[in-house]
């Protein structure tokens, strides 16, 4: 008995120290990670663009939703505000965050992205049929007016 528990610590301790060793990054290397997501669901084959201090590095996702990308440490060293972007057909979102240290985590939602006309080409319409309306009236007024 003492013998099996000893081999579940050992084993527990392999496991719960993998993703630390599965992590480990050579120097001069940060990381950004994160998991896209649509109602909670993970979005795969999103395309995934990463910005930090004016450098872009593009990505996309895996099947479970997850991208990561690889920045020289001079490029987006510790204390940078890193922004991520992505989008899928009509979904689209962006989030942003500070590295801090090697890898840092950006998790990004994203939401339907309407295809609704900006309000100044309604109006810009919206004068141009009310416009010519007032021109016609006037023109045949005036013609009206003439031939009396």
């Amino acid at each position: 008995m003492k013998r099996l528990l000893i081999s579940a610590l050992v084993a527990f301790g392999f496991i719960a120290f993998l993703p630390v060793t599965a992590m480990a990054t050579p120097s001069g290397t940060t990381y950004i990670a994160g998991t896209i997501t649509h109602n909670g669901s993970p979005v795969s084959g999103a395309s995934v663009a990463v910005t930090c201090n004016s450098n872009v590095l593009d990505s996309s996702t895996t099947v479970a939703g997850g991208y990561i990308v690889q920045f020289p440490s001079g490029e987006c060293p510790d204390s940078s505000t890193a922004g991520v972007a992505a989008s899928k057909g009509a979904l689209g979102g962006s989030n942003s965050g500070t590295v801090y240290g090697l890898t840092t985590d950006i998790n990004l939602a994203l939401v339907n992205v309407s295809l609704v006309p900006e309000l100044g080409l309604i109006t810009g319409v919206g004068a141009a049929v009310l416009g010519g309306g007032a021109f016609l009236v006037i023109r045949r007024q005036n013609l009206s007016a003439k031939q009396s």
